[in-house]
């Protein structure tokens, strides 16, 4: 709506100062480039022949044969009947026996009846357009607020024609009884004698009902007051003529406005005897000269700056936003030329193409960079608009907004979309796009994807801003390792990839992995500590290993993966990483189905209490015998379960299969023995904080819950969640023991076994390995055993193979032992024979 105030206002203030077929030429030209419309018509109603007189159209050159516009078989008629009609598209289709919409190629039509002040329709506008339209909203906007204004001015010109000096009698009470205007008789009292119909449709009243009223009564009372002064001049023939636009009371009760001239008649002895009066109805001009009102003040109180120039491209007006954004009074920019805001970042073939554009269509819109007053650039949404007249551009307006803010926010936007908030690197959609525009131009190159070593475990030991710290700093390592036509991006939480143009063997790709690898050989120094970091590369070609970007990041990825099974820093993809891959994921798909089938079995390895040479627990271990691959080490199939989500199905089935098994061998004559079962990490994030479900397999088979040993990793030590903390306590309130497996091995854990309340320390087998003869491992366990025990734990020594290990670890005080010299992980039936065998025990070194 705002578009067609702003069109209408234009149109008006071009046409303030035209009227009669000037008016109307001006009126299709205005209207015809405020639209975008091909063709405009006005047409006047013959009042003798009820037919259509072309009385303007655009453009002049238009060529229809005749002045008569035909009506019939068109949407004109439909104008006729219904005041108003528009088609968006189609036109030939629907009005075949219109031959002058086929022949101007006229495909939209919107139109609109054109009425004088007694509402009678006296022509037609009509607007034609070459070319389809989506929506004619805005052009009967413009019609609608333009009609009544091109309505009486249609009349004025119509009623502008030359009459007879004197006029027969009845001609005269013809042109009375038919005059578009409000003729009546008043006495010098006020009372009406007569009045012509025009005032009787104007004021609802019936001629027997205005008869002998007064003109108070007709006025409304507050104007009626203020013109009483000048009635009275004139009855007192202090003046014979006096024109008043004032408010009128029509019979319903509304309000209206109306034009009156009352003229005061003498008699012969030229004295005054009656009034007469002439009333046109302005109350549509009223209400449009309101809206002329409140567009200027819109105008004044835009946000967008407008700018009015003439035909020499001179600024002629400008609103109060174009002072405030540009910083221009308009005492400053009056005179001058546009030219004063150019900002210098366009060239003069920018120009060039745009008034040739506004030469060409009229109209020109797009973003330009101009330049304010203090001199700072800013940018701007602009439209401009030419204005004509006779077929020649008379004056330009500019409506302009700031985008600045916009601009802003869009670079805000694309940034967060594009790259990572943290590193400022490319994020993985735009690494992405740019793969694939690599990709597409078949050009050679490289692909490499980085992960950080442990990352999870510094992250989760010292602190997450410290976390944050480090990949800032190894974002600035790998930037400054790589050259300026390489793209370094970050696609994941720790991990990297860069995109290498120009090396088309992998001996040159792992040399520069290698360099890239280089950035970690210095320490990180974080939150005042020396830390080293490492990281694993894959490595891929393009056109080598693929050629399309999903497919070569897959195949680094899956290099990557390799490389971190295999514990090396970096691999190259092969064709054979492929067909592990399926393996892999068939692997998964067979071990769902062995999960489900309850197909895995369960082996128990002994572990002995030194002190009194028995065995007191057993560690449960799953065993999985694929048909195809055969035995498959659960190093292999349990982080396969974990990456696939089976972990939490196998972890179900390993405690029922253990509890299940514990319960028959105290009903066997081992009331003692516990059993210790390994909890992953994933299963303590999907259990209830009170761990209900392992307890309720407990209790299911007879078990006091001081009989299950939890065995957790380090990692889970150390990511010190408030949910696994609440979780760990409820299983020790229930009589859970808790022990940590595998100490050593990860990062940093000596800090948390004083601050979670753990029963055993299962020290890993890399710490015995060559003790007692290497004095360095030994003193290391020594210490590590010390600082368990003064911590009130107990340990329990994994991989024991030798007798010199196991008499080494009795004098140092370690409660229980487990490894090959004691016995091998053992399946049910052949655990029962050996408990039966060892049911006295055995001699072992004392525990001191």
């Amino acid at each position: 709506m705002r578009r067609a105030l702003t069109s209408v206002y234009r149109i008006m203030s071009n046409l303030s100062h035209a009227s009669g077929l000037g008016y109307f030429d001006s009126f299709v030209t205005e209207l015809a480039a405020a639209v975008d419309a091909d063709v405009v018509l006005v047409a006047g109603r013959d009042p003798v022949t009820a037919s259509f007189e072309l009385h303007s159209a655009f453009p002049a050159t238009l060529g229809i044969q005749g002045s008569r516009v035909p009506i019939a078989a068109t949407p004109g008629e439909i104008v006729l009947q219904q005041g108003e009609a528009w088609f968006c598209d189609r036109l030939p289709q629907l009005f075949p026996q219109a031959p002058l919409f086929i022949a101007h190629r006229v495909r939209g039509y919107a139109g609109i009846a054109l009425r004088d002040a007694q509402g009678q329709t006296i022509g037609i506008c009509s607007l034609w357009f070459r070319q389809g339209m989506d929506s004619m909203d805005r052009v009967m906007s413009v019609l609608r607020l333009l009609a009544p204004l091109a309505g009486r001015e249609l009349a004025l010109s119509l009623s502008r024609t030359d009459v007879p000096a004197k006029l027969p009698l009845p001609a005269m009470d013809s042109m009375l009884a038919h005059a578009p205007v409000g003729i009546g008789k008043l006495d010098l009292q006020g009372r009406l004698l007569w009045a012509n119909p025009a005032i009787e449709k104007m004021l609802g009243y019936r001629e027997e009902e205005l008869l002998h009223r007064t003109a108070a009564e007709l006025h409304h009372p507050k104007d009626w007051l203020r013109s009483l002064a000048c009635y009275g001049e004139l009855v007192r023939g202090e003046r014979s003529v006096v024109t008043l636009e004032k408010r009128y009371r029509h019979k319903l009760g509304h309000e209206l406005w109306g034009r009156v001239t009352v003229t005061l008649v003498r008699n012969e002895r030229h004295e005054p005897d009656h009034l007469m009066l002439l009333l046109e109805n302005i109350d549509d001009a009223r209400r449009h000269a309101e809206q002329l009102k409140l567009s200027h003040r819109v105008y004044d109180n835009l946000s967008e700056a407008i700018l009015v120039c003439d035909a020499d491209s001179r600024i002629i007006s400008v609103n109060p936003a174009f002072e405030r954004i540009t910083g221009y009074s308009s005492e400053e920019a009056c005179g001058l030329t546009p030219s004063i805001l150019k900002s210098g970042l366009h060239d003069k073939a920018f120009y060039a193409d745009m008034y040739h554009t506004l030469s060409r269509v009229g109209i020109w819109r797009g973003e330009v960079w101009n330049k304010r007053k203090n001199g700072k650039l800013y940018p701007q949404q602009l439209m401009i608009s030419a204005l004509r007249e006779g077929g020649k551009i008379t004056q330009y307006i500019a409506i302009s907004s700031d985008i600045s803010q916009t601009k802003l926010a869009e670079q805000k936007i694309a940034t967060q979309a594009n790259y990572d908030n943290l590193t400022g690197l490319p994020n993985r959609w735009l690494f992405g796009r740019s793969l694939t525009r690599f990709c597409e131009r078949g050009e050679r190159f490289a692909l490499m994807v980085l992960d950080l070593n442990n990352f999870k475990a510094v992250n989760n030991s010292m602190d997450h801003h410290v976390g944050d710290a480090l990949l800032r700093e190894v974002s600035d390592r790998l930037v400054s390792r790589v050259r300026t036509e390489d793209l370094v991006a970050r696609i994941g939480g720790d991990e990297f990839a860069f995109l290498v143009p120009g090396i088309v063997s992998r001996r040159q790709a792992e040399v520069f992995a290698k360099q890239v690898q280089g950035s970690f050989a210095r320490p990180f120094m974080l939150a005042n500590q020396q830390l080293y970091i490492t990281a694993t590369v894959g490595v891929t070609l393009c056109p080598a290993d693929g050629s399309e970007s999903d497919e070569l990041l897959r195949n680094a990825e899956q290099a990557l993966f390799a490389a971190k099974r295999l514990g090396r820093p970096l691999e190259s993809y092969c064709a054979s990483m492929r067909e592990e891959v399926r393996q892999r994921h068939q692997m998964q798909q067979d071990l769902a189905e062995a999960i489900k089938q309850e197909q895995l079995t369960m082996a128990y390895q002994p572990i002995w209490d030194n002190r009194s040479g028995r065995v007191a627990k057993l560690e449960a271990l799953v065993r999985w015998y694929h048909p195809h691959w055969g035995q498959v080490s659960p190093a292999d199939f349990i982080p396969l379960a974990e990456e696939a989500g089976l972990i939490q199905s196998l972890g179900a089935l390993v405690l029922w299969q253990s509890c299940r098994d514990l319960a028959r061998l105290q009903q066997s004559g081992f009331p003692e023995l516990q059993m210790s079962i390994n909890r992953s990490t994933l299963e303590f994030q999907t259990i209830d904080p009170q761990a209900s479900e392992w307890l309720r397999v407990i209790e299911h088979f007879g078990l006091e819950p001081s009989d299950i040993i939890i065995e957790i990793t380090e990692s889970l030590l150390m990511e010190s969640s408030d949910q696994h903390r609440i979780r760990i306590e409820s299983l020790r309130e229930a009589g859970c023991k808790l022990a940590i497996d595998d100490f050593g091995t990860g990062y940093s854990a000596l800090t948390y076994l004083r601050t979670f309340p753990v029963d055993l320390v299962k020290i890993d087998r890399s710490f015995v390995r060559h003790i007692p003869f290497n004095e360095q491992d030994r003193l290391l366990l020594d210490g590590i055993i010390n600082i368990v025990h003064n911590l009130g734990m107990q340990v329990v020594i994994e991989g024991v193979e030798t007798r010199e290990q196991l008499s080494f670890l009795c004098q140092k005080g370690c409660a229980f032992t487990q490894g090959y010299l004691l016995s091998r992980p053992l399946a049910f039936e052949d655990l029962v024979a050996y408990l039966e065998v060892n049911r006295a025990g055995m001699s072992l070194p004392i525990v001191s």
